[in-house]
């Protein structure tokens, strides 16, 4: 069975895709995906839930895939993601749901689970852990542990001579998935370089963009992903780490503490969101279960489906049950 076919719903201020498997009257699961990521990274995760009792539903968020995808840098600061999300939420007439995300889909769903307390029932995050208010900008804390190159440095770059990290993945989208798309390397240690992203990608380009080992999807589809973003263009995407500084300070108001029942499954082999990232989290989350995914990189969805979907509905079934709502 295929992906499933979008359905454009009205969120309020931007239409979002929305993709859903399983009964309308089911328990729903809202899946948020990452960067650069669309709705389809959860292919193996849609038809598991339905078939376990739930409403599968997937987005695209916005600037990705085929919701709207604005201009302009501010569209994407923290709170017109959350809000597009509780504007889903009314436009398929869900009251409560399950969110569950991925990367920085993580990162909205922590955050959501804080501004819309009343409609998010659990939290499921895979690889992003939730962090404490962090003491500084977090640009000027990655600029100071490694240097301007790192991506989230390198992508506030917003003027065209200074060669913005969208144009630059604009040059061949399908060599932006074939490169990140892998699996983590046997021995592989976290170092900073591994954080220059954009740097990595020009000399990939300047290779030939060559098949590289580890890839942990077929061709047909690395194909898909890249036709969604010569569709959409990259800069909602990039757009996402624009919005650091402002983030930032919009979160000086959230409590640190998260009151839901939250998963958290980290993957042992993800060198940029390690398990034990995780552990701060027992002190702000009161109902929390971690887990983690052995022999499995940054793309989990993608590298141990059979693993994730299980961790999933195990929860789902024991602390939400099917008959919650």
């Amino acid at each position: 069975m295929g992906f499933p076919r979008a359905n454009i719903v009205d969120a309020g201020e931007v239409r979002i895709a929305t993709y859903e498997r399983g009964a309308k009257n089911a328990p729903p699961v809202l899946l948020i995906h990452g960067w650069p990521e669309i709705a389809y990274s959860w292919k193996h995760q849609m038809q598991p839930l339905a078939d376990a009792g739930y409403r599968a539903i997937a987005v695209d968020v916005r600037g990705f895939g085929h919701s709207d995808a604005p201009k302009d840098v501010s569209a994407y600061g923290i709170e017109k993601l959350v809000g597009d999300i509780e504007g889903v939420l009314g436009a398929l007439g869900i009251r409560e749901v399950v969110l569950c995300g991925h990367d920085w889909g993580g990162i909205l769903v922590w955050h959501a689970a804080r501004m819309l307390e009343n409609r998010v029932r659990g939290v499921i995050s895979v690889c992003t852990p939730h962090m404490k208010h962090p003491p500084a900008d977090p640009i000027e804390i990655f600029k100071r542990r490694h240097g301007d190159k790192h991506y989230f440095v390198a992508f506030q770059k917003l003027s065209p001579e200074a060669e913005t990290a969208e144009a630059i993945f604009e040059q061949d989208p399908l060599a932006v998935f074939k490169m990140l798309f892998r699996s983590t390397p046997p021995g592989a240690k976290p170092t900073s370089e591994m954080f220059y992203l954009l740097e990595h990608y020009k000399d990939y380009l300047a290779a030939g963009a060559p098949t590289l080992p580890g890839q942990v999807m077929s061709d047909e589809d690395l194909q898909v992903y890249a036709g969604a973003y010569i569709h959409s263009g990259f800069h909602g995407g990039v757009n996402l780490y624009r919005n650091t500084t402002q983030n930032w300070h919009h979160d000086k108001n959230l409590d640190d503490d998260i009151s839901q029942p939250s998963l958290m499954i980290s993957t042992a082999d993800d060198l940029f969101l390690p398990p034990e990232h995780t552990q701060p989290m027992v002190q702000m989350v009161p109902d929390l279960e971690r887990v983690i995914v052995p022999d499995c990189g940054h793309w989990a969805m993608w590298e141990q489906p059979d693993a994730i979907n299980k961790y999933i509905i195990e929860w789902l079934n024991r602390k939400m049950g099917l008959r919650y709502f």
